[in-house]
């Protein structure tokens, strides 16, 4: 996958996706269990656009690269590549890339009775109350997270 730089900023660096590299990429016909082994096909069946894939509103969407641990038990990690769609709305326990006092981060959105917290997935941050002082905006909704296995 190619990505272009379109800005970055101290905490986060934005990028678009060129898909002229995301397609045709080959998948086996049948899923793999993560258990117990069996036999593989021979064969190929379909190929995957993987812009397709990742991207259901093409005008809307771009790509983050995240700094920081807040979100590690959560398996995000420091410089992954997060697809973010500012189409979607987001829904209780969604990521999200919000801007909270002047400042991107990405946090999962919790909604508990009446009260707004953001969450992060690390015991070293505490959760954050969205009240009507904060200056608070949902810029959109985490679909993916690309990291590398190893």
């Amino acid at each position: 996958m190619k990505l272009k730089l379109l800005n970055t900023n101290k905490q986060l660096s934005f990028y678009v996706m060129k898909n002229a590299k995301l397609s045709s990429v080959p998948v086996l016909a049948d899923a793999v269990p993560a258990g117990f082994p069996s036999p593989a096909e021979d064969y190929l069946d379909i190929d995957l656009n993987l812009h397709d894939y990742l991207v259901r509103n093409p005008a809307s969407t771009f790509c983050v690269r995240i700094s920081g641990d807040s979100m590690a038990s959560d398996n995000i990690k420091n410089g992954d590549v997060m697809v973010v769609d500012r189409a979607l709305d987001p829904t209780n326990n969604s990521i999200v890339l919000a801007i909270l006092n002047g400042e991107f981060t990405i946090k999962r959105i919790k909604k508990r009775a009446d009260e707004l917290y953001l969450i992060p997935d690390n015991e070293q941050y505490q959760p954050m109350k969205i009240t009507k002082d904060v200056d608070f905006q949902v810029w959109g909704v985490v679909t993916f997270i690309i990291h590398k296995a190893i």
